[in-house]
């Protein structure tokens, strides 16, 4: 009995000292463990602060997509597909256990809105030039990259002291500094960044890239940034209430991650996008709509879903169907799309637990003839 007195509290010696550890050198970890992953359809807790909109009550409602269609979303756990054509709704579909009032979990398909926000803050003279260096918006810590570079994802970013791919989405740990910005906000780990010169210029998916820019965006216009969202885009859309997850322990909303709407409220945004706000009330000026949504392509750049400023862009050319041309997408974590197809004045709005096939599931919803 003594000897089982003397284990147990060994072991219980020897859990204390692991979570002393833990909450002095990655005190994120018990708080993750605690939340838990972000779940994927609204459940109502948890820290969020609201993006007001404007449309409540209104429930779209359209026929079933094609069989060819229905059969890739069913079989990658597909939860909503909406589809419309001029302004007209086309196509609808959901998922078992799935219907219009089911607020979803955008992963990081809000990064586009994000990048959105930062072109309309040059268009409104919020910021100067894409080219001003973060620290003219936030400070002596931000690390020494410009605004471009943190909208194309080339910004070369580093952690302090941590190996290089800790940076990436890749690279996740709990116990690393992306789990660290995504309880403690990016003030927290702003004296930590640092530029890696030999990876600057290159591509490399960071969210904290995105966090970044939603600080600037905040001190260009002395706002939240869910109100921000809320007067240029979500309210001039037309879209419902949504929620945006707020860091665990810091103020604001994890700009990189996590808005929780209706897919009808993400088709309302994606043809606001698509049609440049209102003929009255234009979202960008000509030249920068263009450029944000259908940049030109080089040849040699198609099919590789070449990344602009926050948002992807592609080509359909595909001999013999429907639909052609440039088209342009928003992208989540588990598969989340928004397309915007501005020459076939089309936009699709796909949630699922799987990504589909990027081509194929546009190829198989060509609108009836």
């Amino acid at each position: 009995m003594k000897n089982l007195k003397r284990v147990l509290g060994i072991c219980l010696l020897a859990a204390a000292a692991i979570m002393g550890g833990l909450l002095t050198f990655a005190p994120q970890v018990p708080i993750l463990l605690r939340e838990g992953f972000p779940p994927e359809v609204w459940a109502g807790s948890g820290r969020y602060l609201t993006v007001e909109g404007v449309n409540d009550e209104d429930e779209i409602d359209g026929p079933k997509i094609p069989a060819a269609a229905q059969t890739r979303f069913d079989d990658a756990g597909g939860r909503a597909m909406l589809v419309e054509q001029n302004g007209t709704l086309i196509f609808e579909s959901y998922g078992q256990g799935f219907g219009p009032q089911d607020r979803l979990n955008s992963f990081s398909m809000v990064k586009s809105l994000v990048g959105a926000l930062v072109i309309r803050a040059l268009a409104d003279k919020r910021i100067t030039s894409l080219d001003d260096p973060l620290a003219l918006y936030l400070g002596p810590e931000a690390p020494d990259v410009t605004i471009n570079d943190a909208l194309t994802m080339t910004s070369g970013l580093l952690y302090d002291g941590e190996p290089p791919k800790s940076v990436d989405d890749a690279g996740f740990s709990p116990f690393g500094p992306l789990a660290r910005l995504h309880v403690f906000g990016i003030d927290a780990v702003l004296p930590e960044l640092t530029v890696n010169p030999t990876a600057q210029g290159q591509f490399a998916y960071q969210s904290v890239n995105t966090a970044l820019l939603g600080a600037v965006l905040e001190a260009a216009y002395d706002q939240p940034l869910p109100q921000i969202l809320s007067d240029l885009i979500w309210k001039p859309a037309g879209a419902a209430n949504a929620d945006w997850r707020a860091y665990s322990k810091a103020e604001g909303v994890s700009a990189y991650c996590c808005l929780y709407a209706r897919p009808e409220d993400w088709l309302r945004v994606g043809r606001y996008l698509l049609e440049n706000g209102t003929p009255n009330e234009p979202f960008l000026p000509d030249d920068l709509w263009r450029d944000f949504i259908i940049p030109e392509l080089a040849v040699s750049l198609r099919h590789e879903s070449t990344y602009g400023w926050h948002l992807r862009h592609d080509v359909l050319d595909r001999d013999g169907e429907t639909l052609a041309g440039p088209f342009a997408y928003f992208m989540g974590h588990g598969g989340q799309m928004l397309y915007l197809l501005p020459e076939n004045n089309m936009v699709v709005v796909r949630f699922g637990e799987r990504p589909q096939l990027l081509h194929s599931t546009l190829y198989e919803l060509s609108p009836p003839k």
